[in-house]
């Protein structure tokens, strides 16, 4: 697999993603805020992947990475957890202008990867990725939330919400991975995960815990699924 020199957009090291309650995962609260000081270095409570991991697909299970949100102190606090799967992905703005993923060698383009898969999809917008709307996806099985089934996918891709954007690409690396990575990768999260991310409202099996779109907007990130 190839190294990508490009990094995710950057997080703000100053965010707590504690909560109050247990029925709720809202990153979007200034009172949830607060650093763990180790002599004079600040750290962050959940810790980010400092750099690309070599494999695309770099995941830790929702219910895994929830548990280290609710409880920083758990036993998975200090356990890796992340499978890599032998496959590529591509960024949101890959997607939204149909470019190879950075700048050191993976030139295969995502829309023609995603023709490969889907002729009848290719056939019907003349192999003219620009002209792929919503409708196509969602006779797919993708989830694209509050998007209009007229819309081009391009333009969602690119003037969207971040949720609609961040769970639209997921969806999009999911479906064209190889059968093989597919099955492993299903260890570690579902497809049916990502329809229902889509909504967002999430609830990972067996935490009780409810993920607002701030949260699965930073796991997809937080786990290489969709930067």
């Amino acid at each position: 697999m190839n190294k990508d020199s490009q990094k995710p957009e950057s997080v703000d090291n100053s965010t707590d993603l504690s909560v109050d309650k247990p029925t709720a995962l809202d990153l979007s609260i200034p009172s949830r805020r607060r650093l763990i000081k180790l002599g004079a270095v600040a750290v962050p409570i959940v810790a980010t992947l400092a750099s690309r991991p070599a494999l695309a697909w770099h995941c830790k299970s929702p219910s895994a990475w929830g548990s280290e949100i609710i409880n920083p102190n758990t036993s998975l606090r200090t356990n890796e957890g992340h499978q890599s799967y032998p496959d590529e992905t591509w960024y949101i703005s890959n997607w939204a202008n149909n470019t190879a993923r950075g700048s050191v060698g993976y030139s295969a383009l995502p829309w023609n990867k995603f023709f490969d898969k889907y002729s009848d999809i290719k056939n019907a917008v003349n192999s003219n990725w620009k002209k792929v709307k919503i409708s196509h996806l969602t006779s797919k099985g993708i989830n694209c939330g509050t998007a209009s089934q007229t819309a081009y996918a391009c333009n969602v891709l690119t003037s969207g919400t971040s949720l609609q954007k961040a769970t639209i690409t997921a969806q999009l690396n999911y479906l064209i991975l190889s059968p093989l990575t597919r099955n492993e990768m299903e260890q570690c999260l579902g497809f049916p995960d990502l329809q229902r991310m889509a909504s967002g409202s999430y609830s990972p099996s067996g935490t009780g815990v409810t993920w607002t779109s701030d949260a699965i907007v930073k796991y997809l990130k937080d786990n290489w699924i969709a930067l």
